[in-house]
């Protein structure tokens, strides 16, 4: 798999931005061309996807951001969310600049990493089955650290300064890789029980072979450090490790009699920013959905328990996470 890192409007929204700060002038029409650009459709186009959680974010939702993100509030919710981020990004703005070049810089060696982190994770026939990703930077309105979207990886810039070095970068583009050649792996039709525990095997596999990511019952999968696991969301999961997993299961075993809509209106609960405590009923923001932390423990024991071939089968079989979780809980 070749990957090539591309960043071309990185210089023109930052000139933009700088223009903005030291000048006073945000000009509107100079905005939209740039919003136009292939880069930005590509996350515009991710963005707009159906059944996308949380809400997506438009082109002309996008000029309104640029232009006043720092006078107004937004209704949108990701927008909303992004916004004190985006403050921190703009009055920052140079050194911020000095970490995106850092990032810009990384060799095709280095890449060997994320390279070694997908094959531990996949099988090699879906290894082969993207040849070329494209991992796409732009100073953009995204709250993630990356998404995935069709060949391609994009990361908002504005949002690099969370990484502390390349290391902690190569992992969670493997992360964001792993999220495009994962789908792969599951079947076509699935019930909705299996649907319901395979959405939490999408971002859990990811935090646990490529982030190298520990709960409570499943260590990491390698020696050493996690990389790219926002702590407060982890911690706040851990405090609620128990009720967590219990409400989990319970809705696992529900799903059994659910048709496939119901299953997805249940699945809502685990993927928003705010999430309420099942100990304590305090409600907390989180960068991190439910389904990361718990998908991890989930499907990674699976993994850590009985290694990454019976892993497949479980992921692809009908019904078969139950049984197989019982059994590693033995």
């Amino acid at each position: 798999m070749k990957i090539t890192i591309q960043s071309q409007t990185v210089p023109r929204m930052a000139a933009w931005l700088k223009n903005a700060r030291d000048a006073g002038i945000r000009d509107e029409a100079a905005l939209r061309e740039l919003l136009k650009h292939p880069d930005y459709q590509v996350e515009f186009a991710r963005y707009g996807e159906p059944n996308l959680p949380v809400c997506g974010i438009s082109y002309e939702e996008a000029v309104d951001f640029f232009l006043h993100f720092d006078e107004k509030k937004f209704d949108n919710p990701r927008l909303d969310y992004k916004q004190e981020q985006f403050l921190s990004f703009y009055r920052d703005l140079d050194l911020r600049l000095e970490k995106i070049q850092l990032l810009q810089s990384i060799t095709e060696e280095e890449l060997l990493l994320v390279q070694k982190l997908l094959e531990n994770a996949l099988p090699e026939s879906v290894l082969d089955a993207i040849p070329e990703i494209t991992v796409l930077l732009t100073v953009s309105i995204g709250n993630s650290m990356g998404w995935p979207y069709e060949h391609y990886v994009h990361f908002d810039a504005a949002n690099l300064d969370t990484f502390h070095d390349k290391a902690e970068f190569l992992h969670v583009l493997a992360h964001e890789l792993h999220h495009i050649l994962f789908p792969r792996l599951l079947p076509e039709d699935m019930t909705p029980r299996q649907y319901f525990f395979l959405n939490f095997a999408f971002e859990g596999l990811a935090m646990h072979f490529c982030n190298n990511a520990e709960t409570i019952g499943k260590p990491s999968k390698y020696p050493g450090k996690s990389y790219g696991v926002d702590k407060e969301s982890w911690q706040f999961f851990r405090e609620q490790h128990r009720q967590l997993l219990a409400r989990v299961l319970e809705d696992g075993e529900r799903a059994g009699n659910m048709t496939m809509e119901q299953v997805e209106k249940l699945l809502e609960a685990y993927e928003q920013f705010t999430f309420t405590s099942l100990k304590t009923g305090i409600s907390q923001q989180v960068k991190q959905y439910p389904t990361y932390y718990m998908g991890c423990l989930l499907w990674g024991k699976i993994d850590y328990m009985f290694g990454k071939e019976r892993l497949f089968q479980v992921l692809a079989s009908k019904d078969g996470f139950l049984e197989a979780w019982k059994e590693a809980n033995r």
